[in-house]
């Protein structure tokens, strides 16, 4: 059963929670896949994990490579983390581990983090799609394959319309290369070939990693 911060009195958290999860996610284009499929799965790993308390997610980020999308400007957004890791470690005095399933958020939040921890706070951040590609989904339509596999798991339906493929972001090992679509990336070919067992999968292994970087933070659970 998943503790939501939101759910408990102020006087349990503590007592309850090893960690504080903040699922991080987006409200952008993914084709025929629900605009706030990150934010769904970063809670649906959060709430996999056993023993913490998983705090209202952050559903708008940084997205500026789509266009149907909303993106908080990054100095707003990093003011405002800020300020959350501050009050939710001084409040709760647990942990406090960001699961972020936007790679568009990953270079805020590691910001984030990093400042926050110069000032003694406990702080984590988990890119869920670090460890996807560290599963072999490398090359982007694979990604596609596992982003549409994973909506499968997590009880959508994904229909392919398009017959059109679309250009896929430029690659070049070691650099950053800015890149904005009008379209939908993902071949039509990649997602359909997304599969449930698949993403139910993917979400075991993305859960596991989580519970590892709460046992390393909070201590290995006695309980």
């Amino acid at each position: 059963m998943c503790m939501k911060l939101a759910d408990l009195p102020a006087s349990e958290v503590r007592k309850r929670a090893r960690a504080l999860l903040v699922p991080v996610g987006s409200l952008e284009d993914h084709g025929p896949l629900p605009l706030g499929l990150d934010t769904m799965i970063a809670e649906r790993v959060a709430c996999s994990v056993r023993n913490v308390v998983v705090s209202p997610s952050i559903n708008y980020s940084f997205s500026p490579e789509h266009p149907f999308s909303v993106t908080i400007s990054l100095s707003v957004l990093t003011e405002y983390l800020l300020d959350l890791t501050g009050q939710l470690y001084k409040l709760f005095r647990v942990p406090v581990i960001y699961v972020v399933a936007h790679k568009g958020a990953v270079p805020v939040i590691n910001s984030v983090v990093m400042e926050s921890h110069k000032y003694g706070i406990k702080v984590a951040a988990m890119d869920l799609w670090a460890v996807i590609e560290s599963m072999g989904y490398r090359d982007f339509q694979d990604l596609c394959r596992a982003e549409a596999s994973l909506a499968l798991a997590l009880g959508y339906s994904v229909v392919v319309r398009k017959a059109k493929r679309y250009k896929s972001p430029p690659q070049l090992e070691g650099a950053l290369i800015p890149w904005h679509s009008g379209e939908y990336g993902c071949s039509p070919e990649s997602v359909s070939e997304a599969r449930k067992e698949e993403g139910e999968q993917i979400l075991r292994r993305l859960s596991d990693a989580v519970a590892k970087l709460v046992d390393m933070l909070a201590g290995p659970h006695s309980g």
